[in-house]
């Protein structure tokens, strides 16, 4: 028979990916404010659900799972100070939900809280979780302080809960706005390409290897309990890598106009996250290639 999974703000690019590659394997359940209805028609099996998931609790009537992934999030790269209202709201206050929720069912083997990298600042690559955070955004800001909830609630109530904190995922269904895909799309239209100058690191990691990576999570949920893991490749690679990698495999003639961007304030230039502890959860070495995972989105 097959676990029970909820997936927490899983109409999304991560969500979507999550279903595409776990629902064999899960009975799944989404959650979301919008539900994309055309996507899940190719899912007859996973059952959607509308909710405001940050006003609203999950009926109790509904079937406790055995595991929940809370994908919930407002994602920002702004430094704009008026977005904690609403980031607190997606992140804390749908967090705190969903544990007066499901505190006491018993059955509940494992609930992921997503993190965020970004929550170790500009310094110290590469992260380990053990570090002091120093977060530079408002988002990574709330993310943290989401994370120290988490571990609370683990540990003075004994909430079976865990963070994962991903490297920067990409893969099929990503939005235009987000790096990789506006570099694919633009150099495949051979059009002009306005960047940072791009000698910033980036610890990415391919939607399908994350799934991976979560599920193997879940099977060993008895280890994972309590735990913040970074889930990455492992490995950093600067934006301009990434752009020469893709330009040449793609053929572009797009003319690429480094600095045409200035970089963020407090911009990170090395965002590198260790895999040993995720490595001795899941007992196992992770090792993804993350050129040959950039041709197979190309």
């Amino acid at each position: 028979m097959k676990g029970r999974l909820f997936l927490i703000g899983g109409s999304g690019f991560i969500g979507k990916n999550l279903v595409r590659c776990l629902h064999e394997q899960y009975a799944i359940s989404v959650y979301d404010k919008f539900i994309d209805k055309e996507y899940f028609s190719n899912y007859p099996d996973v059952r959607t659900n509308l909710i405001e998931l940050d006003k609203d609790k999950i009926e109790e009537s509904i079937e406790a799972p055995d595991y929940i992934i809370n994908l919930a999030s407002i994602v920002t790269a702004e430094r704009d100070l008026s977005l904690f209202d609403s980031m607190i709201a997606s992140n804390l206050k749908v967090l705190l939900n969903l544990y007066e929720r499901f505190k006491d069912e018993a059955k509940l083997k494992l609930f992921i809280q997503f993190g965020s990298s970004e929550e170790y600042g500009n310094d110290g690559s590469p992260f380990v979780e053990t570090m002091r955070e120093e977060p530079n955004s408002p988002y990574a800001l709330v993310k943290q302080l989401t994370t120290n909830t988490a571990m609370m609630l683990h540990r003075n109530y004994a909430f079976p809960i865990m963070v994962v904190r991903p490297g920067n995922l990409f893969g099929s269904l990503q939005g235009g706005k987000k790096f990789i895909p506006y570099v694919i799309d633009s150099l495949k239209l051979n059009t002009p390409l306005n960047v940072t100058p791009c000698e910033q690191k980036r610890d990415f990691i391919y939607a399908d290897d994350f799934a991976w990576a979560m599920g193997e999570l879940l099977k060993n949920h008895t280890k994972a309990v309590g735990q913040i893991v970074n889930v990455s490749s492992g490995e950093s690679l600067s934006l301009k890598s990434i752009i020469e990698h893709c330009r040449k495999v793609i053929g572009s003639k797009s003319e690429v106009n480094y600095g045409a961007i200035p970089y963020r304030e407090n911009e990170m230039m090395d965002l590198r996250c260790s895999v040993n502890k995720l490595e001795s959860i899941i007992g196992q070495p992770v090792k993804f290639d993350m050129l040959n995972r950039l041709e197979k989105l190309i």
